[in-house]
């Protein structure tokens, strides 16, 4: 099942391809990108490498190398070196006492997104003749969000209510710089476009929570500074506007 769903995909791919009109036209570029991420600042402390699945919509003018767009991306992770249970953990081995009395474990993982608004432009680089490719770069300012997330798979800790967990997850958000370069390349041919580069992001955030239960203190109005490279890989699915069915190649 899994080979026929890759098979449809790929056909799909082909057939958004095969109908290439000119690269002169105005064209929305649909992207889909598999990113992994190293934290720095504040963020490193907090949470380990993460990975990241992106979605974008980039306007690109006709007869013209600048473009326009914006992108969502959710990012999650599996270490968090901040542990935020150590008050309510067993000194023997760490474990949580659930409602039943029983020990119990709790997962810590990450969460979180970034949206932005970006501008940038192509540099053309090599042999233009089958693809539009070249050094991509834009800059993009957006928003930015991040939590921990407990899961108890046991279900057994249960006196740790949704409303008591806010107090304990930590959730920062705050505003973004997300420059970005790499290579692009866009098929003239009809072929599979794709594009690949570092994606830095560099954000200012605050603890939104009024009180950090496990400490008993508040964050509230501290500048958070938090860092993370991306590097990033990702398909594009052009779509053509304008009316140039003239210039249509089979």
């Amino acid at each position: 099942m899994t080979r026929l769903y890759s098979y449809i995909f790929f056909c799909f791919l082909l057939f958004c391809g095969r109908q290439l009109k000119s690269q002169e036209s105005k064209m929305l570029l649909s992207e889909f990108s598999y990113s992994y991420g190293i934290p720095g600042g504040d963020l490193e402390k907090r949470f380990g490498e993460q990975l990241s699945l992106g979605i974008g919509l980039t306007y690109q003018p006709a007869k013209n190398n600048f473009s326009y767009g914006a992108s969502f991306c959710y990012f999650f992770g599996s270490t968090v070196k901040e542990d935020v249970l150590v008050p309510f953990r067993t000194q023997s081995d760490g474990l949580l006492i659930g409602s039943d009395q029983y020990l119990a474990e709790m997962k810590l993982k990450e969460r979180g997104f970034f949206f932005q608004l970006n501008a940038g432009g192509l540099i053309p680089s090599f042999s233009q003749e089958k693809a539009r490719q070249g050094i991509k770069w834009q800059i993009g300012i957006g928003f930015i969000q991040h939590h921990i997330r407990f899961v108890d798979d046991a279900r057994a800790l249960t006196q740790f209510t949704t409303d008591y967990l806010k107090g304990l997850d930590r959730l920062s958000n705050g505003v973004a710089l997300i420059p970005y370069i790499g290579y692009q390349y866009l098929s003239r041919q009809g072929w599979l476009s794709f594009f690949g580069g570092i994606e830095p992001v560099l954000a200012i955030t605050q603890n939104r929570r009024s009180l950090n239960y496990d400490t008993n203190q508040s964050q509230l109005g501290i500048n958070r500074h938090d860092f993370m490279i991306n590097f990033k890989l990702g398909i594009i699915l052009p779509f053509y506007l304008g009316d140039s069915s003239e210039k249509i190649e089979y």
